[in-house]
């Protein structure tokens, strides 16, 4: 990012959080990313250039999902690999209730997805391209919207790595992979239990 003078027609990341309808942090990773346009003032605030917030917050107005019925347990799997979504979606499909599946295959994408589809389970690698799955379950975890999203991790890498990284939120669930197929299904049972409509079972 480049340091810049303020002009009238940029965005402090408050302003572009609010407009987009996502957290600070998350519009601090997307700018880091690349997603977003800005720079730093020379007092180290960050700046976003006005036009690149609207392009973004256009394409996710542009981009409003089809209703999902309320009676089903909406899950958003964020994985980067092709085999393994499709042995959740295989999975989540025989599940004994209903269920939407979405999917994400990266970091930036999981962030926009959530704001989209409200999930009920989040299932996330750790190993993702860009954004990785600790800054998108940590940005999560800030935001008071996703507290009682039911968050859990699926990942390959040792319990030590994952410390090594500033571990994982309180609260958030972690399971090795390979996938433990029973234990995801009585995880997602839980959750059900929790959000589904009254009288349905």
């Amino acid at each position: 990012m480049n340091e810049l003078p303020m002009g009238e027609n940029d965005y402090t990341t408050r302003d572009a959080a609010r407009l987009l309808g996502v957290s600070v942090r998350t519009v601090q990773l997307w700018l880091e990313k690349g997603h977003l346009q800005g720079w730093k003032t020379s007092g180290g605030h960050r700046r976003l250039k006005r036009s690149s917030v609207e392009q973004a917050a256009l394409a996710r107005s542009q981009a409003q999902p089809q209703p999902t019925p309320k009676r089903s347990l909406n899950v958003l799997v964020v994985e980067d690999s092709t085999a393994l979504l499709k042995l959740y979606r295989s999975l989540i499909s025989r599940w004994p209730f209903p269920t939407s599946m979405f999917t994400a295959c990266n970091g930036y994408e999981a962030l926009v997805m959530v704001g989209k589809v409200t999930p009920d389970l989040l299932i996330c690698d750790l190993r993702l391209p860009g954004i990785t799955g600790f800054q998108v379950v940590r940005a999560l975890c800030d935001m008071p919207r996703f507290r009682q999203l039911a968050i859990v991790v699926v990942s390959g890498m040792p319990l030590n790595e994952i410390a090594a990284h500033g571990d994982l939120p309180k609260g958030v669930l972690t399971m090795e992979k390979p996938i433990d197929s029973e234990q995801l299904q009585h995880l997602a049972q839980k959750v059900w239990q929790t959000r589904r409509p009254k009288g349905q079972v």
